[in-house]
């Protein structure tokens, strides 16, 4: 009798792990080249990518967040009770790779001052302090205005910032693709975001924009404005705060318009005495609300984290990335009538 031929089985879960050690190093390392990922990732194979997870981001009502959040935990405990360390190691790499091959790999695009074509190096003292008059002008010009009108709630604001971001990212990249025009809000992350004073995220697990339960009216525009901007492949923080800078301040609607420039003041550092009572009030009023459920190791931890991924991801300033589009908006303000 001859021997039985075993089958070797393949080992699917370390084939995920070494392929996920590989991505992550080879992302910090900053190996992927830009203009390829641009050309052929960013506006080729990524819309097509966004599209699919649109149409499964529309089959719920709730965020897609919220159920891989349960099914994670889930994961976590029968991989630990059952001792399945590979199992863990596995999922946890599969969703890396999830991440990164349909979203994350964004992060490697030619920079937004680039495809702009704006100087971000020249900025002078001179046309910064005429940006900050600009900005004083128009915060107490609009608030009145503003707040005299209904507040915007969340489903006509995200629609707004939806139709504003395309018209954004179709003027500087030349693509837009169909999406979801919703910006969701997931119930099992709210206590934590709360906690550590973040306001909205992007969820690239489901494509979908999530701005937390909270935010006050004149807040909505460019929070949902900057997630909505995730979406559309904007991974750099900064570059999503232009966009969302851009989406709102060219806005028709006022309220849009003063959101924009309100949720710019806070990067400017000028101070708050140049500002008429009403900005004064809301810019506290926003302050305030953070601040009173703010819990402040979780907040500590939570930066952390985020200037990790973003070190990790090839964006060398980390947290600090989400101030550098004030020098982007200077510069690029001369070009601001073109996304009206």
């Amino acid at each position: 009798m001859g021997n039985k031929r075993v089958k070797k089985k393949v080992p699917f879960l370390r084939v995920f792990l070494g392929a996920a050690i590989l991505t992550s190093l080879a992302s910090w390392a900053d190996v992927f080249p830009r203009a390829l990922v641009e050309n052929a990732y960013a506006r080729r194979v990524f819309p097509t990518i966004s599209h699919v997870f649109a149409l499964m981001a529309g089959v719920l009502p709730i965020s897609w967040l919220d159920v891989w959040i349960v099914v994670s935990i889930a994961i976590l405990i029968y991989a630990v009770s059952r001792k399945r360390w590979a199992l863990l190691f596995g999922y946890i790499a599969i969703f890396y790779l999830w991440f990164f091959w349909g979203w994350g790999l964004n992060y490697h695009r030619l920079p937004l001052s680039k495809r702009m074509g704006i100087p971000t190096n020249s900025v002078s003292e001179s046309a910064f302090e005429q940006f900050v008059n600009t900005a004083v002008a128009e915060i107490n010009r609009l608030q009145p205005i503003a707040s005299a009108m209904p507040p915007l709630d969340r489903d006509a604001a995200s629609a707004i910032a939806v139709r504003r971001v395309d018209r954004v990212i179709k003027e500087i990249d030349g693509v837009v693709w169909e999406t979801g025009t919703r910006v969701k809000r997931s119930a099992l992350a709210q206590f934590w975001y709360q906690s550590a004073g973040v306001d909205g995220m992007f969820n690239p697990f489901g494509h979908e924009p999530l701005v937390i339960a909270g935010p006050l009216p004149f807040e909505l525009p460019f929070l949902m404005s900057h997630e909505v901007a995730h979406v559309r492949g904007i991974a750099n923080e900064g570059e999503a705060n232009l966009i969302a800078l851009l989406a709102t301040v060219n806005a028709d609607d006022p309220r849009f318009r003063y959101s924009g420039w309100l949720a710019l003041w806070d990067y400017l550092q000028a101070p708050s005495s140049r500002l008429d009572p009403g900005p004064r009030a809301d810019l506290k009023a926003a302050q305030d609300r953070v601040l009173m459920h703010q819990i402040q190791f979780i907040s500590r931890f939570q930066v952390s984290l985020l200037d990790a991924h973003l070190k990790a991801n090839a964006v060398p300033g980390g947290i600090r990335s989400y101030s550098d589009f004030v020098s982007m908006a200077v510069a690029s303000q001369p070009r601001w009538k073109e996304f009206e």
